[in-house]
């Protein structure tokens, strides 16, 4: 009866909207297909949902593994401060790259190596994009000194390992089990993270023979030289697979741990490379030639300055300044189209300045450095070299960059004057509108070119980095002494977990600038002129504040740091035979199972 019904409201709706009558049979046999197509769908669809739900419920599994933020390509962090080659640029290089991808007896690594200022870091961007719009890209991480987890291969594995089971749904299961098995893998060493969260997922998949490509920047910026090497030997473990290939794109400099990786036996025969600094001069004047005129295009258009201008000679000037450091060419067109200034002016005053440098790297920076001293007198200027000291060596020897805001406060320093020190170094910098967001360094060379050694004579602006690590260490510990006590957060109850504590909470009670002395303090501590001058400073702030500090680690999740850090100091204690100074705070404040027991605790 409901069948018919149903058919008999069909056959209506039919008439109405085709507006003709229809003979029964013919609604009938209508209706069927209809139902029938219905039913095939909507299973379909249940099939579909059932799948997607499933697979949604193995990728929750992943959300427990810890990644480094802003390591991959086009992370946010990363589009801000790099861009990718412009067409036209690195055309044959590229065209090397794909083919080696593209290639089924391609080696298994790609090493794209250079000296500072080469432009690895666009290179990699501009491949990393063009394999993921080929659908062939299967992770990226890209790392950086001083940026956190991206300094180290900490999180490189398990950052990995969360992209793979996005391009490769089928590593979904093994990976999940690793992390159930051990919850904690992403806090292993790198060896492990490797074998249980790539290598061994690789090797128990079986689908259709494929290729993907990971891409690994600047090597050379991961901290600790057995570690480099460590993931050297790791990497062509890989061919194992016999269904995935996996390779390795990678850039570094040409330092001397990863040209030893790079030697041992597992991994010479399994590589290529391609020096970049020897590409050919023509290639790169031809390159940066084909930058500033683009760029220059552009500024024309924004400013409606003369079609002709800046000219042939002015931009041939300009590439010879530049040549063969892309990033000297960046920071050059940076200087010069500040919006806050005129670009002929600031044209002019670079191609005036005829300082003999014994560099590129002094061709890039000097220029800019300069401008900070216009119009000053000399009392003026070592003011201002002080301040350029204390301000800027700070920024390039943090761990992890920080605001306005918080350098003000860990400084001592009023936020507006760090701001107006900061004005004349955006072509440098990264200099946010805001102060709530990181000042970061554009280029790693700067740090370079203001902590060599060589020029501590020639450049005025050159940073003596112990110095000003042993400023950072004693202004950390002011910072803490001023900020942390007994139930920071101001919890209800000492028995709540720290898993329970609300990240508006800690972040309102631990601020950016403490939450940074917590963890880094004991680091500037390794590396001022004498460690040894600042261990009655040390031990003074852990007899009063030990407890305190712990628990603060505690709750930001940096238990683990805490034993390695009491070890750290215990190390240099005995290196500089004064043990007993370290053995009468050590047992007139806690032992070894008071430790034990509140990291049990804090769990």
């Amino acid at each position: 009866m409901a069948q018919d019904k149903k058919r008999e409201r069909l056959k209506n709706g039919l008439k109405i909207a085709f507006g003709w009558p229809l003979d029964r049979d013919e609604v009938v046999q209508a209706i069927e297909t209809i139902e029938q197509y219905r039913s095939r769908f909507s299973f379909a669809l249940q099939l579909d949902l059932t799948r997607k739900n499933h697979l949604m419920d193995q990728r929750l599994g992943l959300d427990r593994l810890r990644t480094a933020k802003g390591a991959t390509f086009d992370s946010y962090e990363n589009d801000k401060e790099h861009t990718e080659c412009l067409p036209g640029t690195r055309d044959e290089l590229l065209h090397k790259i794909e083919q080696w991808a593209a290639s089924p007896g391609g080696k298994c690594i790609f090493w794209l190596n250079g000296m500072a200022g080469t432009g690895k870091t666009t290179i990699a961007r501009t491949v990393a994009r063009r394999f993921k719009e080929k659908r062939t890209l299967a992770a990226s991480f890209f790392f950086k000194r001083g940026e956190e987890d991206r300094g180290s291969a900490k999180r490189l594995f398990s950052t990995l390992a969360k992209q793979l089971a996005a391009s490769i749904p089928q590593l979904i299961p093994s990976i999940r089990k690793a992390v159930d098995d051990d919850p904690d893998i992403s806090e292993k060493a790198p060896r492990e993270q490797f074998d249980k969260l790539i290598l061994q997922p690789l090797l128990e998949i079986q689908c259709n023979d494929t290729c993907k490509v990971v891409v690994i920047d600047a090597l050379d910026e991961c901290e600790g030289e057995n570690e480099v090497e460590a993931i050297l030997g790791m990497l062509p473990q890989v061919k194992e697979s016999n269904s995935v290939q996996l390779r390795f794109f990678l850039t570094s400099r040409p330092e001397w741990p990863i040209r030893s990786g790079f030697r041992s036996k597992s991994v010479l025969d399994n590589h290529q490379d391609i020096i970049l600094h020897e590409v050919s001069e023509e290639v790169i004047k031809h390159d940066i030639s084909l930058y500033f005129n683009h760029k220059f295009s552009e500024l024309r258009d924004k400013h409606s300055l003369p079609p002709d201008w800046p000219g042939n000679e002015a931009v041939e000037a300009l590439v010879e300044r530049a040549v063969p450091l892309f990033i000297s060419a960046a920071t050059l067109f940076r200087f010069i189209s500040d919006p806050r200034w005129n670009p002929r002016r600031r044209l002019d005053a670079i191609l005036a300045d005829q300082t003999v440098y014994t560099s590129k790297m002094d061709g890039t920076y000097m220029p800019v450095l300069n401008q900070l001293l216009n119009g000053q007198d000399e009392t003026e200027s070592r003011e201002l070299i002080h301040e350029f000291k204390r301000i800027v060596g700070v920024i390039i020897l943090l761990f992890s960059p920080l605001s306005i805001k918080a350098l003000a406060h860990l400084l001592d320093v009023a936020m507006d004057h760090i701001s107006c020190r900061l004005t004349f170094l955006h072509s440098v910098l990264y200099v946010p509108d805001d102060f709530d967001t990181p000042v970061r360094m554009l280029h790693l060379s700067l740090r370079d070119f203001l902590l060599d050694p060589k020029k501590k004579d020639a450049n005025p602006f050159w940073i003596d980095e112990k110095d000003i690590h042993g400023f950072i260490f004693a202004r950390c510990l002011d910072v803490m002494q001023g900020s942390l006590k007994k139930n920071v957060c101001g919890l209800k109850s000492y028995g709540t977990l720290c898993s329970d504590i609300d990240d508006e909470d800690v972040n309102k009670h631990l601020t950016p600038e403490v939450q940074y002395a917590c963890r880094y303090w004991a680091t500037h501590f390794t590396r001022i002129q004498n460690p040894v001058t600042g261990l009655d400073k040390t031990l003074l702030f852990l007899e009063r504040h030990f407890l305190h500090w712990v628990e603060a680690m505690s709750v930001l999740g940096c238990m683990s740091e805490v034993v390695r850090i009491i070890d750290m100091l215990q190390s240099i204690a005995k290196e500089n035979e004064l043990p007993g100074k370290l053995l009468k705070w050590h047992r007139s404040n806690f032992t070894p199972q008071d430790l034990s027991s509140h990291l049990e605790d804090q769990k």
